[in-house]
């Protein structure tokens, strides 16, 4: 009897799994994993001889075996009883570096400790505390590096004195307002890199103190636990201390329109994989300013090819629900407005700017966005042409403490705009980041659970 049921069973697996592949549903993105699941290739003799082909089929069989999501999903809960826990819900997760290659021996000197990537693929590598569900990187940027960008910002400020006013509004790392007392060196330490960067202003370029501004609401949740960027109130209180800087009066939140959105889980999930953050998605309260928007997209070179826009992509759900500010990041932007005001802006952001941008359309007729990261029209020759009032750096601390992305938004003002941009011009290393070290957990107050 028992032979009998050995060989059902054996030819159920045989055969069952094959058939499954044919019979259940494939998706095409993985939510989850946010990234696009392989797709049948294309069989053809050449493929097929150079062995692309099955290479790729290989990849197609990984990304769609029966029950694939729920396998992954006790994996993670197999994963989640590893590593260190400091108490039951409270735990370090440390992310390793993605591999890259290195040019030189000098580079690998420079290790950098944080590594972000905006993108549809998340790149972060360090160390992250989780409690209760919520995730904070262990760190707080470097006063060392922020002269670096506030030389940058100053160079911009020199070249449009008397044109354009030059803001930096640069946002703190949520580890500024972890909720626990013995990690409260972050909130002196995101202080400090952002007070340095005004300190070293020069040239009448103006700093906004967001993280002042932010401070004073530290009791809030202005962070997502689930993911990298702020929540949209935390960006609300960005655009306040924006308004002190540049003379403007604030738009109240309860003169906007509110939405809600539920289940979201982001690039800090993705990364950490953690069951405790599973089961703690962010809920987004996001508010809407009531002015009439229209917005068109640019291509990376040139301002000819563009395609129709949205400041409010409402639909955006799920892992993309951050996309819902400006339908997420574009090269370049253009948003007009009803308020007809002739004031004419434009800001240069990573994906942190976009939460923080939707609240400016209460105060100028038109505003430009530009992506130092994908953008390679020349900022200048766009500030000249539009007669532009207003230049604002809004950014995450991961763009400003980057010698490679700090050189990104200096190269903005020398690319051609309709070709590939010119060599570097220096010698100063790419993508490092200089971030204090943490002070080390003692060893007495952890626990294996």
């Amino acid at each position: 009897m028992s032979n009998r049921i050995n060989t059902i069973l054996f030819f159920v697996a045989l055969f069952g799994v094959p058939i499954l592949y044919f019979v259940l549903p494939k998706q095409k993105i993985s939510m989850g994993e946010k990234r696009k699941l392989a797709i049948v290739p294309e069989l053809n003799y050449e493929s097929y001889i150079k062995g692309a082909w099955a290479d790729s089929m290989d990849e197609y069989v990984d990304d769609h075996f029966p029950f694939r999501t729920s396998m992954i999903d006790m994996a993670v809960e197999f994963h989640s009883l590893k590593g260190i826990h400091l108490k039951e819900q409270e735990k370090i997760f440390v992310s390793q570096k993605p591999k890259i290659e290195k040019k030189n021996q000098e580079e690998d000197s420079t290790e950098s400790s944080l590594k972000f990537l905006d993108e549809f693929d998340q790149a972060y590598s360090g160390s992250m505390l989780i409690i209760n569900g919520s995730v904070y990187p262990m760190g707080g940027g470097s006063p060392a590096m922020s002269k670096h960008f506030s030389k940058m910002v100053s160079e911009y400020a020199e070249k449009l004195k008397g044109k354009t006013r030059v803001f930096s509004a640069v946002a703190p790392l949520s580890s500024a307002f972890i909720p626990v007392e013995k990690y409260k060196q972050y909130n002196t330490q995101n202080k400090n890199t952002l007070k340095a960067i005004g300190a070293n202003l020069t040239n009448g370029a103006i700093f906004c103190d967001v993280f002042e501004e932010m401070n004073k609401h530290a009791g809030e949740k202005m962070y997502f636990s689930t993911d990298h960027h702020w929540k949209p109130i935390g960006a609300y209180y960005a655009y306040v201390a924006f308004c002190k800087a540049a003379g403007f009066e604030p738009i109240p939140l309860n003169k906007m329109d509110k939405k809600i959105k539920y289940n979201f889980l982001g690039s800090l999930y993705q990364h950490t994989r953690d069951p405790s953050v599973k089961n703690n998605p962010d809920t987004m309260e996001y508010y809407v300013p009531k002015v009439g928007t229209t917005a068109v997209r640019y291509t990376p070179y040139g301002y000819s090819k563009t395609s129709q826009s949205k400041v409010f992509s409402h639909s955006s759900s799920g892992g993309n629900t951050y996309s819902t500010f400006i339908s997420g990041d574009a090269p370049m932007m253009r948003i007009n407005t009803t308020t007809k005001n002739g004031k004419k802006a434009i800001v240069v952001k990573n994906s942190y700017g976009n939460a923080f941008i939707v609240f400016l359309v209460s105060h100028y007729e038109e505003i430009w966005v530009v992506d130092f990261r994908y953008s390679k029209q020349n900022i200048m020759q766009t500030i000249r042409d539009n007669n532009i009032n207003d230049m604002i750096f809004a950014m995450g601390m991961y763009g400003a403490m980057s010698k490679g992305t700090i050189n990104m938004m200096r190269n903005l003002a020398i690319q051609s705009g309709n070709s590939a941009p010119p060599k570097e011009q220096n010698n100063e290393k790419k993508d490092t980041i200089i971030e204090v070290t943490p002070q080390p957990i003692v060893p007495d107050t952890l626990n294996s659970n």
